[in-house]
């Protein structure tokens, strides 16, 4: 939805710098020709013709008086009191602002037949007729002028709503960071004991346990980086985790399959890890022959992960199934299924939506 925001013109127009003249001048043109022009005109229809080209004085006159109005309205009463939320306040000094404004017209008709030595076509300025007329003169200028308080309340909900989606996605990818660091610190400390222990006894399986744990860590702080990653790199990372595992864990027996083109489709890092880390753990704590099999299918934008312990049950506490919800959730929301039952994992993404 930034995006969105940020790539519209109307957003574009009204926060942008670059846009700035083009703006006064389009609501300068609004007041002069819309405005200024038409009520002038209304105003001194009877003697247009006696009036000639003075008009065009008068409306003039009208329009520094509405610009004066409208600039102050926009600059110093939306700003200081509406987007302050002094309602009251607002609306009674915009209230007396546009009364003065009936005033200081009727003021100048008056002036200009007099000066001109132009019959009034009232009467009098002081009747039901002038009453009605400055009610309804009155109504429609609030409305026109408080509506153009409502561009730039516009402005600022878009500039608002900007920050809030700027911040809550900095959020979700503050969360999705911290989800993503899913290798178990525990794994670490085994890994680094066991090669303690292989350096006196075996220097070369040693060095090469290293490497693998470098591999993996080089993956995940320089590859997870990105947002998305190929689920091939992904399967690579978990047959290093698991060769790993084994160099710990000997008993440890595991496959790994694919199925369909997985060297072209992206799927967000270390998305698989903790179940494979928990099967691990539950396999550590039974006394059959441990066995991990894990089958991955890419079909079109559809990713398939299976992950099952040879029909053994799989138990996932509710803690560590809640932050791999969690990460679900952040990345793609409603589209994926986790269904685990009968001691099988099934995890299906939608990797484009």
């Amino acid at each position: 939805m930034q995006e969105s925001i940020k790539t519209t013109f109307l957003y574009r127009f009204l926060t942008s710098s670059k846009y700035r003249i083009m703006r006064h001048i389009l609501l300068i043109f609004f007041v002069l020709l819309i405005i200024s022009f038409n009520q002038t005109y209304i105003t001194y229809q009877p003697n247009l013709e006696i009036l000639g080209s003075k008009i065009y004085v008068l409306a003039l006159i009208t329009t520094v008086v509405y610009i004066i109005i409208i600039y102050l309205n926009l600059y110093v009463l939306v700003p200081r009191l509406l987007l302050q939320k002094r309602y009251l306040a607002y609306g009674s000094i915009l209230s007396g602002l546009v009364l003065l404004l009936v005033i200081a017209l009727n003021v100048q008709e008056y002036t200009a037949y007099t000066i001109l030595g132009i019959p009034h076509v009232r009467s009098t300025y002081f009747n039901y007729v002038t009453l009605l007329d400055g009610i309804s003169n009155f109504t429609i200028n609030m409305l026109c002028i408080a509506g153009g308080s409502m561009i730039i309340l516009l402005k600022y909900w878009m500039e608002n709503e900007l920050k809030v989606n700027q911040l809550q996605n900095e959020q979700i990818q503050s969360e999705v960071e911290q989800l993503k660091d899913q290798i178990n610190p525990q794994f670490l400390f085994n890994i680094l004991n066991r090669a303690s222990e292989l350096a006196k006894t075996d220097q070369q399986l040693a060095s090469n346990m290293l490497l693998q744990l470098s591999h993996l860590l080089r993956y995940q702080l320089y590859d997870c980086s990105r947002d998305k990653v190929l689920l091939n790199s992904e399967i690579n990372f978990l047959t290093n985790f698991l060769a790993l595992e084994r160099l710990y864990f000997d008993r440890l027996d595991y496959s790994i399959s694919t199925e369909g083109d997985v060297h072209r489709i992206f799927v967000s890092p270390l998305l698989f890890t903790p179940f494979v880390q928990n099967a691990i753990n539950e396999l550590q704590i039974q006394d059959k022959e441990p066995f991990i099999n894990l089958h991955f299918k890419a079909d079109g934008d559809t990713v398939i992960f299976t992950c099952n312990l040879n029909n053994r049950e799989i138990g996932i506490e509710d803690s560590e199934l809640s932050g791999i919800k969690q990460r679900l959730n952040l990345l793609y929301k409603s589209n994926y299924k986790l269904s685990i039952s009968n001691g099988t994992i099934i995890l299906e993404l939608n990797t484009q939506k």
